[in-house]
């Protein structure tokens, strides 16, 4: 695993905008948050998970740290969640990244406490290189919107599947 995560490292610096995203990661009990749209909306053997998962997920939390949890969110649809996506904790919207520099997303959800991450392999990634031993990551039950394919073995074993 050691190997793989070193090959993968970020070598570029983080620009002043992602230090201070980081910084705020650091200070908090921080959870990435990862919402799969794009081509997974029109995609009938994917889809997206739905909102009621995250919720569900949010409160998983809520229940072991309170109230206190900062929610780190990150997507290819901003706009979508930001308009959508209701939690009654704080939610910062991570929007300033684009298509060109999303490695700094997947840096940034690496660096939080926790991850809950969409059926996709970018907040898969994200939350594998998490350095951090007592992470808990939530992933969905279902990876695929067809239930008949089977994907028991698609996320590690300490991953919690809701």
């Amino acid at each position: 695993k050691q190997n793989i995560m070193n090959d993968l490292r970020i070598i570029k610096s983080e620009n002043k905008k992602n230090l201070a995203v980081k910084a705020k990661i650091e200070k908090c009990i921080s959870i990435s948050l990862h919402i799969r749209r794009g081509d997974y909306v029109s995609n009938t053997a994917h889809g997206t998970c739905d909102l009621s998962y995250y919720r569900k997920a949010v409160e998983y939390f809520i229940n072991l740290y309170g109230k206190n949890v900062e929610i780190f969110a990150f997507s290819d649809d901003p706009n979508w969640v930001k308009n959508n996506l209701k939690l009654p904790v704080n939610i910062n919207f991570i929007m300033h990244n684009s298509s060109d520099n999303n490695y700094e997303d997947l840096r940034l959800m690496s660096c939080c406490n926790h991850n809950i991450i969409a059926n996709s392999s970018f907040s898969w990634w994200g939350a594998w290189l998490n350095k951090n031993p007592n992470k808990i990551v939530i992933a969905p039950k279902l990876w695929y919107a067809n239930q008949k394919i089977e994907n028991k073995d698609i996320t590690p074993k300490n991953w919690l599947r809701i």
